[in-house]
């Protein structure tokens, strides 16, 4: 019998886990000397991660779209905000929990330097 409440217990466990990874992704992100701190949320929608927001004074804003993700690797998200006339995106890493600063194609501005790599934790 305990062995059987041990096995029940387990499933459920499992599959309270997977439901919460099929949700919202909550991302904080900062550089090696925390001068800069960026948070974001990416919403699902049909089990592939979709719409992306910036936390910009304590509140979440829409700033783009996933343009690229493969499961248990990558997300590839826009920031229209980020460098306005620059078509710039960010490159979160699943595995090192990095976010790398991406530019889609040359934009009206160029930019002499892009942002630095910054380490991620879940929240």
């Amino acid at each position: 019998m305990k062995f059987f409440w041990t096995l029940f217990f387990s499933i459920f466990l499992i599959i309270n886990l997977a439901k919460a990874e099929g949700k919202t992704l909550f991302i904080k992100c900062k550089n090696s000397n925390n001068t800069t701190i960026l948070e974001f949320k990416i919403n699902k929608d049909n089990n592939l991660y979709a719409t992306v927001f910036k936390k910009i004074k304590n509140n979440f804003i829409e700033i783009g779209e996933v343009v690229g993700q493969k499961e248990g690797s990558f997300i590839l998200f826009e920031d229209k905000y980020a460098y306005l006339g620059v078509d710039f995106a960010w490159h979160y890493d699943k595995n090192t929990l990095k976010l790398k600063p991406v530019l889609l194609s040359k934009g009206t501005v160029k930019l002499k330097k892009l942002p630095e790599e910054l380490l991620c934790v879940l929240i």
